[in-house]
């Protein structure tokens, strides 16, 4: 290379040289601030103790949701009408989604769910324990002794965009964290706009979109840390890219150097050129 730029025409020495002043620039100066995630911006607020504050979660069950209510009584037979079926169990073994949609207990679309000897009743607005004991007051009618749970039977969410494995996912917990999610999609590409992911959110309402920014620490204190069922995560994908995707060092050199050296050998069939016809 260098002894190119000793033979090329002294016009072309300044192009050669800023070809290789920009691949040193672009190679060692760019930040990766907006690569990382949860950084320290000076605005996440702590308690006394520095713990970040962190708001509770507390899902309100919705139309449409699927819960897993277990009754234990003093009458087996009674107990196994709200158990799933161990048919159920072998179809998410199969990979055909959640067991829970076949056997759990779907919220209809006035907002009740209904269960055996007791019939419907109205869960839509309320938090799993409030869900548990209403639906405890009424068993209480039928039965002296009982152990009851409610839980969400189906945690889906999508995430789609700049990811690495985009798609529809399943969780058996209920807090998941905005990162859990996007771990759980094989974390997002480098072209990623970090501090602008759509989260789509269902509300009795309607559907509400909000723009989240996962390089700032605060992000914890939001109400949107914790994931809901039926969230939908778009990331974003860089509008523009340059000269290639500048992410690392690896790429940048990988799309620059084979430019910089057709120039040379550009340069270098000039000289020989110019040479022989002299």
């Amino acid at each position: 290379m260098k002894e190119s730029l000793r033979k090329m025409p002294s016009i072309l020495k300044p192009i050669g040289m800023g070809l290789i002043f920009g691949l040193l620039l672009l190679t060692s100066c760019v930040s990766n601030k907006k690569f990382l995630y949860i950084q320290d911006k000076g605005n996440v607020k702590m308690d006394s103790s520095e713990h970040i504050i962190v708001q509770p979660y507390n899902y309100k069950i919705q139309i449409g949701d699927i819960l897993y209510i277990s009754l234990l009584s003093e009458d087996d037979k009674l107990n196994k009408l709200f158990v799933p079926s161990a048919q159920g169990q072998a179809m998410v073994g199969g990979g055909l989604g959640s067991p829970y949609y076949f056997t759990g207990f779907t919220v209809d679309p006035l907002g009740f769910v209904e269960l055996p000897y007791v019939g419907k009743v109205k869960v839509s607005g309320l938090d799993l324990d409030a869900a548990r004991n209403v639906l405890s007051e009424q068993l209480a009618k039928y039965f002296k002794v009982f152990f009851l749970q409610v839980k969400m039977a189906e945690f889906r969410f999508s995430i789609l965009g700049a990811v690495n494995a985009p798609g529809q996912f399943f969780f058996q917990q209920n807090k998941v964290s905005i990162l859990d999610a996007i771990l759980r999609a094989g974390d997002l590409r480098d072209n990623a706009v970090r501090n602008e992911v759509q989260l789509y959110r269902q509300y009795p309402e309607g559907v509400k979109m909000i723009k989240l920014d996962l390089t700032d620490r605060s992000i914890m204190n939001s109400p949107y840390w914790y994931m809901q069922p039926n969230d939908l995560v778009y990331i974003i994908p860089l509008k523009t890219r340059t000269v290639g995707d500048f992410s690392s060092f690896e790429r940048s050199l990988a799309t620059l150097v084979p430019i910089i050296n057709t120039f040379f050998l550009v340069v270098n069939t000039y000289v020989l050129f110019k040479a022989i016809s002299q």
